[in-house]
């Protein structure tokens, strides 16, 4: 497949098409670590506030650190 159509896949079918290549070894390890990276999202302390927020409400937090937590003021100390 050529660099511009490779472009235009999803992160997805980009897995997808490396996975059909990969050989049954790697295959396994990825498939492993998918299980695990599933359980850990779901058994993680703060995985019940995943989607409490909406994207405007995630944008306008988003905005405030980066107003207001990321300053140094040199003088203040």
């Amino acid at each position: 497949m050529s660099d511009i159509a490779t472009e235009r896949l999803s992160d997805r079918e980009k897995l997808i098409q490396e996975l059909s290549q990969a050989p049954d070894d790697l295959v396994q390890a990825v498939l492993k670590f998918l299980h695990e990276a599933k359980e850990s999202r779901i058994n993680h302390p703060l995985a019940k506030f995943a989607g409490i927020l909406s994207d405007a409400e995630a944008e306008e937090l988003q905005e405030s650190i980066k107003k207001e937590c990321r300053q140094v003021n040199l003088n203040e100390w």
